[in-house]
């Protein structure tokens, strides 16, 4: 007696398929899981012998070995439950041929028969569809999420006797075509028109959105540093719909899909200083996704950067310029995606309040050590950064001050940018400016004779690196494409100059009285 059916699992966050093989034969009464598993696959055995048991259909009184294949990759969760219990009764005949070679299977059982909900529904029946598979059976919780997928028929099944009852017949239920995708919801998102006086530190977020360059913002407290933070997402256009099923893939995997609905927003996560590197990059000994890749294709802010932990900060390194994160656990190396735009805040001492050298009483020393927990490798990656100075209070009164811009009109300024950028990197792989490699910089950061002359004048003043040159460049090239000009122009460069004037309080003396 034997029997194999298909289920699948996750490896980053793809799927991968996974051959459940049951055999029953003569020997001592017992259940054997082989196929390099974790402890809560292994545990499997005792949840499907009790609840067959309970739904009046006993495990057999012989040798039971289920193998789940591929032998060499780990396997880990709950969600084998379901596949094992029905290629147990493959094995006893009762599970018609067309299930076993078209239909996945995938859930966790209660003792009772309950079929609860697992994560990572969405690549599952992803994957699914792609090998041409007709069914995929799952939890009836997350019948939702699965019916995103269109083109295959996923029927959610609540108890062990609908399994029961379901793989009995002969063909495969056709239920009609999926319901219409459902689509995040979209919420009603803060207007940059509330932030009142801070026009500069608006421009800026105006440009980091457009270009999808890296933003750190400095000040005293209270001056709008976050409010300005969470508006940004407010302005980032629409996730396409293949950033829309990657971002959606991420947030299945880390059980956070709200009622089945595809992610369609931009992300904006913002997690507390005190989160650990591995909650950040993410990991844990079975890997899932961290803040970083919550954060993918849209904004990852960090407020009171400098009370993160250093060695936390530094873990961003890599992901900042690779766009992914790898962890490499002795089960395998997960890769999750990490493209993201990452916002900062912070001050410029532990008091908060320098350079009011009448609210501040740091010393120099207490300063440098401050500002210190911030690498220099970390902020040569930031692409802009400014000082956010305090607004006057006739400006936050609106005593017959004009109106600033909405988040309506900077998100059509945006949206405009973005399309030149797409049309300019049309086959190259390159989506935004701040994603442009460096050899394709010559190309499209041309300058002309008073731009280039101005920019070999500023670079031989502070003695840039070559990093901080191409990403004044990159600056440079978005302020073009919000103005809509073809050519980078001298004013343009200076203004992508003037947006890194704020890595100075970073230099030698800038802390000092």
């Amino acid at each position: 007696m034997f029997c194999k059916v298909m289920s699948g699992a996750l490896q980053g966050i793809e799927c991968y398929l996974v051959t459940v093989e049951v055999d029953i034969s003569r020997g001592l009464p017992c259940m054997e899981l082989v196929g390099f598993l974790s402890s809560e696959v292994r545990e499997a055995k005792e949840r499907v012998r009790v609840a067959m048991h309970n739904c009046d259909v006993p495990v057999p009184g012989q040798r039971v070995t289920v193998n789940l294949s591929p032998a060499n990759v780990r396997k880990a969760g709950s969600s084998f439950d379901l596949p094992i219990a029905v290629g147990i009764l493959g094995a006893l005949g009762r599970v018609e041929e067309i299930w076993q070679k078209k239909a996945i299977f995938t859930g966790e059982l209660g003792l009772d028969g309950t079929v609860r909900g697992v994560n990572g529904i969405l690549p599952i029946v992803l994957e699914a569809r792609k090998k041409g598979f007709l069914a995929c059976v799952l939890p009836k919780e997350n019948e939702e999420e699965g019916k995103m997928v269109k083109g295959i028929a996923v029927l959610g099944v609540s108890h062990l006797g609908e399994i029961i009852h379901l793989i009995s017949q002969k063909e495969i239920p056709m239920p009609g075509q999926n319901k219409e995708t459902m689509l995040q919801e979209p919420k009603e998102e803060p207007d940059f028109s509330e932030v009142m006086g801070q026009e500069t530190a608006k421009r800026a977020a105006l440009i980091a959105a457009a270009g999808f360059h890296h933003f750190l913002m400095l000040g005293v407290p209270g001056v709008g540093k976050t409010m300005i933070a969470k508006r940004i997402p407010g302005i980032l256009p629409k996730l396409s719909e293949e950033d829309c099923l990657e971002v959606s893939k991420v947030y299945s995997i880390s059980g956070l899909l709200k009622e089945g609905r595809l992610m369609t927003v931009p992300p904006y996560v913002a997690p507390h200083h005190s989160i650990t590197r591995q909650a950040l990059t993410g990991g844990g000994k079975v890997p899932v996704p961290g803040a970083l890749s919550l954060a993918h294709k849209g904004v990852l802010f960090l407020d009171e950067m400098t009370e993160f932990k250093r060695e936390t900060l530094d873990s961003m390194r890599q992901p900042l310029e690779e766009k992914r994160i790898e962890i490499i656990r002795n089960a395998g190396m997960f890769t999750y995606p990490a493209d993201f735009m990452l916002v900062g805040a912070m001050n410029l001492c532990p008091c908060g309040y320098f350079p009011d050298l009448r609210k501040c009483r740091c010393s120099l020393y207490e300063r440098k050590r401050y500002m210190n927990r911030v690498s220099g490798p970390l902020l040569d990656r930031m692409d802009m950064c400014i000082t956010v100075e305090p607004p006057k209070i006739r400006v936050l009164m609106g005593n017959g001050e004009k109106e600033g811009q909405t988040s309506r009109m900077m998100a059509g300024m945006v949206k405009e940018a973005r399309k030149i950028q797409k049309e300019r990197y049309q086959g190259t792989g390159v989506l935004y400016n701040s994603h442009l490699k460096d050899d394709m910089i010559k190309a499209h950061c041309e300058l002309n004779g008073d731009a280039g002359k101005l920019f070999d004048e500023i670079v031989w003043q502070r003695e840039l690196s070559p990093r901080a040159c191409y990403r004044t460049l990159k600056l440079a090239r978005t302020i073009a494409d919000l103005e809509k000009s073809q050519r980078i122009q001298k004013e343009h460069i200076a203004e992508a100059f003037s947006y890194s004037t704020g890595l100075d309080v970073f230099s030698k003396g800038a802390l000092e009285e």
